[in-house]
């Protein structure tokens, strides 16, 4: 199973059936579109894939799957998904009565806009943020305000980025777990995350996350605790056990060939090392997702 790499256009190119005249990628950083003029058109449930942008989605009408890595996320009324570049993802079902907004942003616009605070704090927050009625009724009128500016034939990006950065921080102050003060400690961990995501299948090593964030192997190991409560190791180990989930997702593979996809040498040593993390072994885990593809 190869996992593409997907800009915002190859999405409708790739996933779509048709592109309705609603749905038109713009060559912007930003940009917005209506889910319910959109998602009948979307061949589902699409492969996965790893999208170069972040995206939110915001549901007001309906409920929605994403897969998002090794979890399946469901999505309600006033949910907020966030998925950040870099993630593997696939969009599984929507409901028929599917309402909202999904908005997809490059890394450059989160810099932009939220200081790093507000930065780590988004990029803290789960992947599902489940929002009060009133936020979620607040967030509407402004993404349609949204959409309405970058469809003009000449939209005004400073008033696109200024709605959207409202919307933003909207999100950060309604999610209930992200009032903590951001410190230090937060923000080494968040960019040891990071670094996991985009490394962990050539570095496995916790020295190599300690030279890239010149900081201590004891300074690193308290950050990640306090933050993650778990080791840095701990925490590469699970980042990679993540990635294999969606490779045994290819029943053509081999559980050794997925192994040695991921530099493991020894498949024994994978095997134990899978089951540690996730209470199952490869084939158990293969053979729970043919019993529910069944």
């Amino acid at each position: 199973m190869k996992i593409k790499r997907i800009a915002p256009a190859d999405f409708e190119c790739r996933y779509m059936t048709a592109v309705p005249p609603v749905f038109k990628t713009r060559d912007t950083p930003l940009q917005i579109f209506d889910i319910r003029e959109t998602a009948a058109f979307i061949s589902l449930p699409t492969p996965l894939y790893r999208p170069d942008y972040n995206f939110i989605v915001h549901l007001t009408k309906g409920t929605a799957s994403q897969q998002v890595d090794a979890a399946v996320k469901h999505i309600s009324p006033h949910d907020v998904l966030f998925v950040k570049n870099g993630n593997v993802t696939a969009l599984l079902e929507t409901s028929d009565d599917v309402e909202g907004y999904v908005v997809i942003f490059e890394d450059s616009t989160l810099r932009h806009l939220l200081s790093k605070e507000k930065l780590v704090r988004l990029f803290s927050a789960g992947t599902v943020i489940p929002l009060p009625d009133e936020a979620s009724h607040w967030l509407t009128p402004l993404f349609m305000l949204l959409a309405r500016e970058i469809y003009q034939p000449a939209p005004d990006l400073e008033i696109c980025y200024s709605l959207f950065q409202a919307a933003l921080l909207k999100i950060i102050a309604a999610d209930k777990g992200q009032h903590k003060s951001v410190n230090r400690s937060s923000e080494i961990t968040f960019a040891f995350k990071e670094l996991v995501y985009k490394h962990h299948v050539e570095e496995r090593s916790v020295a190599f996350y300690v030279d890239k964030l010149a900081v201590s192997v004891n300074y690193l190991n308290r950050c990640v605790q306090q933050t993650l409560g778990t080791a840095p190791k701990e925490w590469i180990n699970k980042v990679n056990i993540q990635h294999s989930q969606l490779l045994l997702q290819d029943f053509t593979k081999d559980i050794a060939a997925v192994a040695f996809e991921l530099n493991y040498e020894d498949p024994g040593y994978f095997g134990r090392l899978f089951k540690k993390i996730t209470r199952l072994t490869p084939s158990e885990y293969r053979a729970s997702l043919m019993q529910s593809l069944s």
